[in-house]
């Protein structure tokens, strides 16, 4: 034990430089999560907000898909009064490529959380009002 009888001041400021070490760790540690957390918060505030470019994206493409299928549907209309065999083949076509199916996917994700919403707050009104 001759090693702790040589200088003792050595270990003291080493067992120091140890909890001080610790310490700064700790602390920023803490610091790190805190900016982990605030960025976190940040991109949820940003991402759920409806301005966002992708949100505004999403309405685009689904603005622009039910336009397309209206038109399909007055393409029909006019193409049946004029020739009902390109009205069949034309409707076969469109039903071939799964198009209702699409355009009622795109109708249910972009009005169904909105109305689906309206409607259980109106339910509870009701109820509510009983």
């Amino acid at each position: 034990m001759r090693i702790f009888k040589k200088d003792k001041s050595a270990i003291i400021k080493g067992a120091i430089d140890l909890v001080g070490n610790v310490t700064k760790m700790i602390d920023d540690s803490k610091l790190t999560s805190q900016e982990a957390a605030d960025a976190t918060a940040q991109f949820v505030k940003d991402t759920l907000s409806e301005n966002t470019e992708r949100s505004r994206t999403r309405r685009s493409i689904a603005v622009d898909t039910i336009r397309f299928f209206f038109a399909l549907v007055i393409f029909l209309i006019v193409v049946w009064k004029f020739d009902p065999l390109w009205f069949e083949a034309s409707k076969n076509l469109i039903i071939e490529f799964k198009l209702p199916v699409a355009f009622l996917m795109v109708m249910a994700f972009f009005f169904g959380g909105y109305y689906l919403n309206g409607g259980i707050k109106a339910y509870r009104k009701r109820r509510r009002d009983k």
